[in-house]
């Protein structure tokens, strides 16, 4: 069987992602959390964020030497520009690129401001200048716009492959799981703080709890990376079958 372009390779991505799950929670079991933080979490140094990126970088050759969009060559261009766009928008997040150049520019506002500046704490607060917060807003605006048009365009298109169990539709039904358990277990710790469940188990560099959410975090981010290349490649395997998009 097929396991990209099969009906039935539609549990190809669930399998992947539940066999990728048990391998972060048996890492977390079995290497100390003191350990194994620095393999997913070193300022972008750690051996996971290291693997990541490349891996997000691959997507803007792969959605133009392999574009997984039927239609005029005029559509293809436009919506591999959009996948490029999204992949360049990971790798800011992942390297943090948006933050150094925000810091290089106004480097007083980024050390006197209590974490990070892209947040909407940040455009609420007093005595900000206007220019600073524009270029947060800027910088949401341009996220936000690649990231939501492109869901809102595809979204009728993709639930409706979910049910009709379409092999592509899961992979990418997978990637968006990926993203919303990033976006969850990056805010759980200080959520977590925030009313008062502190301690040794939440400490960033040595608490066991705050070590399973750094796995899952990091380890997220690169099975997202991995899901949207196999997106894009299992897309084009289907077009390039004759089946329909």
């Amino acid at each position: 069987m097929n396991m990209l372009t099969s009906r039935k390779s539609y549990l190809t991505a669930p399998v992947l992602f539940a066999a990728m799950s048990i391998v972060l929670v048996a890492l977390w079991c079995a290497i100390p959390p003191d350990r194994l933080i620095p393999l997913f979490d070193c300022n972008g140094a750690s051996p996971v964020e290291l693997m990541t990126l490349p891996l997000f970088f691959l997507l803007i050759p792969l959605v133009w030497l392999c574009s997984p969009f039927g239609g005029t060559v005029k559509r293809k261009v436009l919506w591999n520009t959009d996948v490029s766009i999204l992949a360049v928008m990971a790798i800011i997040r992942e390297t943090d690129l948006h933050k150094m150049l925000f810091a290089r520019i106004w480097p007083e506002i980024a050390t006197s401001f209590t974490g990070t500046v892209f947040k909407m704490k940040f455009l609420k607060a007093a005595g900000i200048p206007v220019m600073p917060k524009l270029f947060v807003i800027a910088f949401f605006a341009v996220f936000f716009a690649a990231t939501a048009g492109t869901l809102a365009y595809f979204i009728v298109r993709l639930v409706k492959g979910i049910f009709r169990l379409h092999p592509v539709c899961w992979t990418w039904a997978v990637f968006g799981d990926c993203a919303a358990l990033v976006l969850v277990v990056d805010r759980i710790p200080a959520f977590l703080r925030h009313h008062g469940f502190d301690g040794p188990a939440m400490d960033k560099h040595t608490g066991t709890i705050a070590a399973l959410f750094k796995v899952f975090e990091e380890g997220g981010e690169m099975m997202m990376a991995l899901f949207a290349l196999m997106g894009i490649l299992q897309a084009h395997l289907w077009l390039r079958e004759g089946k329909s998009e």
